[in-house]
């Protein structure tokens, strides 16, 4: 059978589907089927840009297509899913949740209405925005998804995006150059692609202007080295590493400038090439057609599982309902006592959080003072004065950002543990499993930690030696003669130049080392704050997420227990003939299954 014609049997298979009653009763289901109808008869080959907040994709993206059309900025910009698709002329339509079309214009003031800063109602309304523009890669029924950062703190636009990555038939993920595959990057890979089916994903390390490879020749091997490694014990594997070099800035620049040197050192005609033998070779239609099932299996799985839960309570006895409603007053009653546990818990776990932070913190500090203020001691040139105030001040900024970068994971880390240990006990409470989440990732953010110290300039000594070498010389010459002028000039200058050189460089670093030590203090008390600041919002958190989900899960069970005893009670409730409905429904999403399985 051919991918067309599977696909075409796989489409009846799901319109069959979609006829039954207990599916359309079903709306998250049913929802998720028809989008998987319509993905089939368009049949896109959708590949989606992904990565964490600031790396650069809506860049990355413009200078692709060779046009500065999404918005950028320092900060996330993006707030909605970006659908770029082949148009000859460029065009703009917003896609409501409602099902709704709005026209809109393809053009950058425009698009910045929907911009992550300025984020209103507006945009929880919206499914996505639809983008045809004529370029010509997208020519092949292919479509480029922009999608938020997928660590960025606003969960409606990481819901976004998690929904849409199933979709996916391939994945290109920006890395930072600067800070490459950190922990919430490698766990979001692991748990929402590759565990989802979802390994082909090409890796672009952005940013790599910044690398100095002169300094680290060894850093693109290195790299590759740790990528390989990071995956290879995973369950579920990449289909190949696959990685490129790219600074996305400098490719737009080139683009923007005419420049062709500047788009050919950026890397972004290499990563066009892989793309475009990524659509056009390989196994593309049956890829399609291995993640139109894979998705059509999760909903029918979830939806198998909801069905089975409904047959164990239709079939427990009244006399089980009724020990089981017994044990859940005994857990009404200790409902305060438990949740006030919990909060102590949390509220020691996060004493000793800020603990670790703080001691971390102290360590790096100390270590940071010694070097900087041994730098500057050490330092013997003119240009003193640029020296603090260009290398140094970007030099502390840089270890300070570098530190929060590394050790906000660890962080991050240690939350998301108390947070599983809460959902732990509540779910051995229960017996069931509680999912709790506070979006603990990459929440902590480097800011307001720039250092300004001026110094004195100490540039002019050589000139003041000059002069008084000069000045001597003339001297000289009134009392001994023209002859010995040169030569006792010469000979003064550097005594004199080395003289007062080093008299205004210890006047300057007696200034200049206090004022650095004090602003780089005031830079580590504000980032300690800041920290101090993260960990009791998340904490408070997952207080409240526990205290709900132990309020839901009691009144679901409540509310369960009532209504099936109640329904025991009315004789005219045929027990039998809804076990056997629901045994039916379920040998209908088996039968599918099957059907789908040999497509």
């Amino acid at each position: 059978m051919s991918a067309k014609d599977a696909k075409l049997k796989l489409k009846k298979i799901l319109q069959g589907l979609l006829q039954e009653e207990f599916v359309q009763d079903n709306q998250n289901a049913s929802t998720k089927l028809q989008e998987l109808v319509q993905d089939i008869k368009n049949d896109f080959y959708v590949v989606v840009v992904l990565g964490e907040f600031k790396r650069g994709k809506s860049t990355f993206i413009n200078a692709l297509i060779g046009n500065d059309l999404l918005p950028t900025d320092v900060l996330p910009e993006t707030a909605t899913i970006n659908a770029l698709i082949y148009n000859e002329i460029p065009e703009l339509q917003v896609i409501m949740h409602d099902g709704t079309i709005e026209k809109g214009v393809p053009e950058r003031n425009f698009l910045e209405r929907f911009s992550a800063k300025n984020q209103d109602a507006e945009c929880s309304k919206i499914k996505y925005l639809k983008i045809g523009y004529p370029f010509k890669l997208l020519n092949n029924n292919v479509v480029i998804v922009d999608t938020p950062g997928v660590s960025d703190l606003n969960e409606q636009r990481c819901d976004v995006t998690y929904n849409f990555i199933p979709k996916a038939n391939a994945v290109l993920f920006l890395l930072d150059a600067n800070s490459p595959l950190k922990k919430s990057e490698k766990d979001f890979i692991e748990e929402k692609l590759l565990a989802q089916g979802i390994d082909n994903i090409i890796f672009l390390v952005n940013k790599y202007d910044n690398v100095d490879e002169e300094e680290d020749e060894d850093f693109w091997e290195n790299l590759q080295m740790h990528m390989m490694k990071a995956f290879a014990e995973d369950e579920h594997k990449l289909k190949a590493l696959e990685m490129y070099p790219l600074s996305a800035k400098m490719a737009l620049r080139g683009v923007q400038e005419g420049n062709d040197a500047f788009v050919n050192a950026s890397g972004i005609n290499e990563v066009k090439e892989a793309l475009q033998k990524n659509i056009s070779e390989g196994r593309v239609e049956e890829e399609k057609l291995a993640r139109y099932k894979a998705r059509m299996q999760t909903v029918l799985l979830s939806l198998n599982s909801e069905i089975e839960n409904k047959r164990a309570l239709k079939a427990a006895d009244v006399d089980k309902l009724r020990e089981a409603q017994n044990g859940l007053k005994d857990m009404l009653a200790e409902q305060a006592e438990n949740k006030k546990s919990i909060a102590e818990f949390v509220a020691e776990e996060q004493k000793n959080i800020v603990a670790m932070t703080d001691k971390s913190l102290r360590y790096f500090y100390k270590k940071l003072e010694d070097r900087i203020v041994e730098d500057v001691q050490f330092y013997k040139g003119l240009d003193f004065k640029d020296y603090v105030e260009q290398r140094i001040s970007r030099a502390i900024q840089r270890e300070l950002e570098n530190w929060l970068m590394s050790y906000a994971p660890n962080i991050d880390v240690l939350l998301r543990t108390v947070e599983k240990e809460v959902a732990r006990g509540i779910s051995y409470r229960f017996n069931q499993k509680v999912a709790l989440n506070a979006n603990i990732s990459g929440g902590v953010r480097e800011s307001g930690y720039s250092v300004n110290v001026t110094a004195l300039d100490v540039s002019n000594a050589t000139v003041q030696a000059g002069a008084i070498a000069a000045g001597g010389a003339g001297l000289l010459m009134l009392i001994g003669g023209p002859v010995l002028m040169p030569f006792i000039s010469m000979a003064a200058f550097p005594l004199l130049q080395r003289k007062f050189l080093e008299d205004k460089l210890a006047t300057a670093k007696e200034q200049a080392i206090p004022a650095i030590q004090e602003q780089m203090a005031d830079c580590i008390m504000k980032m300690q704050q800041s920290l101090h600041q993260y960990i009791t919002e998340k904490c408070t958190i997952i207080v409240k997420n526990s205290e709900y989900a132990y309020d839901t899960v009691l009144d679901n069970l409540q509310e369960g227990i009532d209504e099936e005893i109640q329904n025991k009670k009315n004789l005219s409730n045929d027990l039998g003939t809804d076990i056997a409905k629901l045994n039916a429904e379920i040998d209908i999403i088996h039968n599918t299954l099957q059907n789908m399985q040999e497509v």
